[in-house]
């Protein structure tokens, strides 16, 4: 028989399944109404930071992915990615879970694997949260961090002449989505590199840290939003145009592929949301250093096109160049996909206009 959360109640479920978990780990204080972040003076050579963000129903869902390990995951990525942003050392993780009483205690367990997984990965932890039970499952984290001797990363800081960087995949999280909405895996192709970042993307936190304390990126956000939503806000936040030129741009096989399979334009791939990146500002001078810090850790640098004085988004691509077409999904608009739906927000990114 499978125990639900309902069999257990709050009091037994932070006993029984949480304490073992977190408590025996050297959490300090563990079940006190606040942790402990930096205990001692752990901070006193650096600037803490903070960031709280809740988790969307995964895409993976979507695509019949649905063990909760990957929207524990995904939770950790969506705020630690934040802390990668601005080059902070994780200090730990707060957990708001808001779970349905029928929730079995084994899927409870693979949520939390899923968080853990990710917060491991990422050199750091759960330090505490709430558990309370609702119609159904909304997850809530804070991530706490801390920019060691103050090397913090910001929007701001870009100057023109500056290159626009990418900092992580290019456009692996929707040929993933696509192979796998139409059963299109291209022969031989690794579906574990293809599906990476639909189940268990990375936040680019050790490589955020790293360009942080080597004060690399003149500026610099996280790409939770997609390309034209990321630049929109390094444009605005710096006063300047962002020329994107991805006529030049390289392509990972697994992308290149799953394109030439289904007939889609690479580009159109890059555009969206979903690869985690760091999206960013370098000066030329320092464009091999950014990359050997990228290699370093596991990653990729993209240069897709450089910083102008003026206002807003171009894109040249194929010979035509125009200012880009918002391809967004901004909250509390009719083009966010939690309002508008995943099939259209794909029919937009595939076919829609690129230029307008």
């Amino acid at each position: 028989m499978a125990f639900r959360l309902s069999d257990l109640g709050e009091r037994r479920i932070i006993e029984e399944v949480l304490r073992p978990r977190y408590g025996r780990q050297g959490v300090p204080r563990f079940g006190d109404d606040c942790a402990l972040v930096a205990p001692g003076d752990a901070v006193a050579d650096g600037i803490l930071v903070a960031t709280t963000d809740p988790c969307p129903e995964p895409v993976a869902n979507h695509l019949g992915y649905s063990d909760l390990y990957y929207r524990g995951w995904l939770l950790a990525t969506i705020n630690l990615s934040d802390l990668g942003a601005v080059g902070a050392r994780p200090l730990g993780l707060l957990t708001s879970l808001i779970l349905p009483n029928e929730l079995t205690v084994s899927e409870f367990s693979r949520l939390l694997d899923g968080i853990d997984a990710c917060c491991a990965a990422s050199g750091t932890r759960v330090i505490g949260g709430n558990i309370k039970e609702g119609r159904s499952i909304d997850l809530t984290a804070t991530a706490i961090g801390v920019c060691p001797g103050g090397a913090c990363m910001s929007r701001t800081g870009a100057n023109v002449g500056d290159l626009i960087a990418v900092v992580g995949d290019l456009g692996l999280f929707w040929a993933g989505v696509l192979a796998a909405q139409r059963q299109a895996f291209p022969p031989g192709i690794d579906r574990e590199v293809l599906l990476r970042n639909v189940l268990t993307p990375m936040p680019k936190v050790s490589v955020g840290l790293t360009l942080a304390q080597n004060r690399l990126l003149t500026a610099c956000l996280d790409n939770s939003d997609g390309l034209y939503a990321s630049l929109t806000q390094l444009a605005e936040a710096n006063h300047v145009e962002m020329h994107v030129n991805m006529d030049d741009a390289q392509f990972s096989p697994e992308v290149l592929q799953v394109a030439s399979l289904l007939g889609v334009d690479p580009v159109r791939l890059a555009m969206g949301w979903g690869d985690w990146q760091l999206v960013g500002c370098v000066s030329p001078s320092r464009v091999d250093e950014v990359n050997r810090v990228a290699q370093l850790q596991g990653t990729s640098l993209f240069i897709i096109g450089n910083v102008r004085a003026g206002r807003g988004i171009v894109l040249s691509h194929g010979g035509h160049q125009e200012k880009m077409a918002a391809i967004d999904s901004q909250r509390f608009t009719r083009e966010s996909w939690f309002t508008s739906g995943l099939a259209n927000y794909i029919e937009s990114l595939v076919k829609g206009p690129l230029w307008g």
